[in-house]
């Protein structure tokens, strides 16, 4: 055979074996989704559904479903995968490769904001009390100093003379359990048995404080606003007091993000957040994942602060 016959048999056959032995290696987008599958089935709060989770992930990601994805739309591609089944659920991709930050929204202990996620605390006309959170601040209770704590009693010190509350939490995306156990507890009775247990693999955990308010508000009519950006700790809030018959709920469904949990680094620039945790209520018995807190008086969010005004100023 002549030199350059044998040189395009030997190009073809090179060509068409490639493809073959490359078949036997994983694409990396399938690395990828299968360390996404590991952190779920490693660390979901139910063992059981976290494995079958991973399972379909796997699954999915050996027909092929996420091979010609790139980083972030791979990323974005498990995040709608993933949602359906937790609200927590999210996986992101940080472009320069470096490990995401270990606490974001939904987590125990976010960072903090200015004045520890207080936006408001004011008397609005009517002698009607304001307290708007951007954030549930984490605080340990060991702590005597713990500055947000002494930020949310300064707040809620300032509205002790209004004929009644509204706690406002549109676009409140979570926060620290902590903070919702402890600011619950400045409008209903010591001992109340209101509180939600978190369910995790190893242990219960109460939402309780262990040091409540030391002057609670039993009697103030108070309103919780929320909207669809409300999630979380946030929601968990307003579903105790309004589960508990202590609050009246104004504005939209909220995000319907119950499960609490953390963000894991799972290689190359993806990390997912799991939950591993997941709240009971002792007076439903249930909790709001992916059905929202359902508002006692429907109202956009624009408008949910003035329906909560006019419900207020109307209390006698």
């Amino acid at each position: 055979m002549p030199k350059l016959l044998r040189a395009v048999a030997l190009l073809c056959l090179t060509a068409f074996v490639l493809p073959a032995s490359a078949a036997h290696a994983a694409p990396v987008p399938r690395e990828r989704v299968d360390a996404v599958a590991d952190a779920i089935a490693a660390n979901y709060f139910d063992p059981a559904r976290g494995k079958a989770i991973a399972d379909e992930l796997r699954r999915d990601a050996a027909g092929g479903a996420f091979d010609t994805l790139a980083p972030q739309a791979l990323a974005d591609a498990l995040t709608a995968r993933l949602r359906p089944l937790d609200r927590h659920f999210r996986v992101r991709w940080n472009g320069d490769g470096a490990a995401m930050p270990a606490h974001v929204a939904g987590s125990r202990r976010p960072s903090p904001q200015a004045n520890h996620g207080i936006v408001a605390a004011e008397t609005l006309a009517g002698d009607i009390g304001h307290l708007r959170l951007g954030e549930f601040a984490h605080f340990e209770f060991e702590d005597a100093d713990a500055p947000a704590r002494e930020a949310i009693d300064a707040a809620l010190a300032s509205l002790s003379g209004t004929r009644a509350v509204i706690v406002d939490l549109r676009g409140c995306r979570g926060g620290s359990p902590n903070m919702v156990g402890y600011l619950a507890s400045a409008f209903v009775a010591p001992g109340a048995d209101i509180y939600n247990t978190f369910r995790t693999r190893g242990q219960a955990l109460s939402e309780a404080p262990r040091v409540p308010y030391a002057a609670p508000r039993t009697k103030v009519p108070l309103y919780v606003v929320v909207d669809g950006g409300t999630g979380s700790a946030a929601e968990s809030f307003a579903y105790t007091l309004q589960s508990a018959g202590r609050a009246t709920v104004v504005g939209e469904r909220s995000a319907g993000a119950a499960n609490p949990g953390a963000t894991i680094d799972v290689g190359d620039g993806f990390s997912v957040f799991v939950s591993d945790g997941s709240p009971v209520n002792p007076i439903t018995r249930t909790n709001w994942e992916r059905t929202g807190v359902v508002p006692n008086v429907a109202a956009t969010s624009l408008d949910a602060l003035d329906a909560a005004l006019r419900l207020a100023r109307a209390t006698r």
